[in-house]
């Protein structure tokens, strides 16, 4: 699939999240290296796609050492491409990351059967200009899409209800394959104490689609007329861009 013009989910909830941050990222073309969390939210996910991607065809999940070893290689070749955050420690991320995979692949992965790993999707919207592009986690033989994340605490409830990720996932399903997924569920690695894996399912209607898709709009609009300004929040402390912003 070329690399066409398009808008991602990425690139709204990051408009969303600070428009300045938007600017300096898409804008700007400024890519400041992840931070540690980051790191580890991306080399656990990495790991995962491995072990579903072969498990089509095997229907037989990895033995847990070897997704270790996976997870263990991704990491240090990720590490030192990381800008670590000063009360980040690599050697507990790593750590952390190995806690995480073993009662997930214990408990999670053999529930699984996946049809398409990191599905990719360009499809337009009606309302936008721009196609949407993204890649869909997972789809298992249940039409469910299921959704990785890592994160340091539990996901309130309705996570995964609100998630907007989650909607454009059933949007692309949608129009890819002409009818509806079974289901939608978020799968948190969490890094708590006793590392623990929390499940959200949900479901999408097609109010939720046309919300999604309005949204989107306003923001492609938003983009359009350069309408950029910093939005202080709770990630200002993790920004790459931090320093310049204080400075715009």
């Amino acid at each position: 699939m070329t690399d066409e013009p398009h808008l991602s989910v990425t690139q709204l909830k990051m408009y969303l999240r600070c428009p300045l941050q938007y600017y300096f990222r898409y804008v700007c073309g400024l890519k400041i290296p992840p931070t540690g969390s980051l790191t580890l939210g991306r080399t656990v996910h990495g790991t995962l796609e491995e072990n579903y991607r072969q498990k089509i065809q095997s229907h037989q999940d990895l033995p847990l050492q070897q997704i270790e070893d996976i997870f263990s290689q991704r990491w240090d070749e990720e590490a030192q491409l990381t800008l670590f955050q000063e009360e980040e420690k690599p050697g507990q991320l790593k750590d952390d990351g190995i806690r995480l995979l073993d009662p997930y692949h214990r408990n999670v992965a053999p529930r699984v059967q996946p049809i398409e790993v990191e599905r990719e999707f360009l499809v337009e919207t009606g309302a936008t200009q721009l196609p949407l592009k993204g890649y869909i986690d997972l789809i298992d033989d249940q039409r469910t899409i299921i959704d990785h994340k890592t994160t340091k605490r539990s996901f309130p409830a309705d996570a995964a209800a609100k998630d907007l990720q989650l909607t454009a996932y059933a949007f692309a399903y949608r129009t890819l394959y002409g009818q509806n997924e079974n289901g939608l569920r978020l799968d948190g690695l969490v890094r708590t104490k006793q590392a623990k894996i929390q499940q959200l399912e949900t479901t999408r209607t097609q109010a939720h689609i046309d919300r999604f898709l309005r949204l989107a709009e306003h923001v492609e609009r938003a983009i359009e007329t350069e309408v950029y300004y910093p939005n202080d929040n709770f990630m200002c402390g993790i920004c790459g861009y931090r320093e310049m912003c204080g400075e715009w």
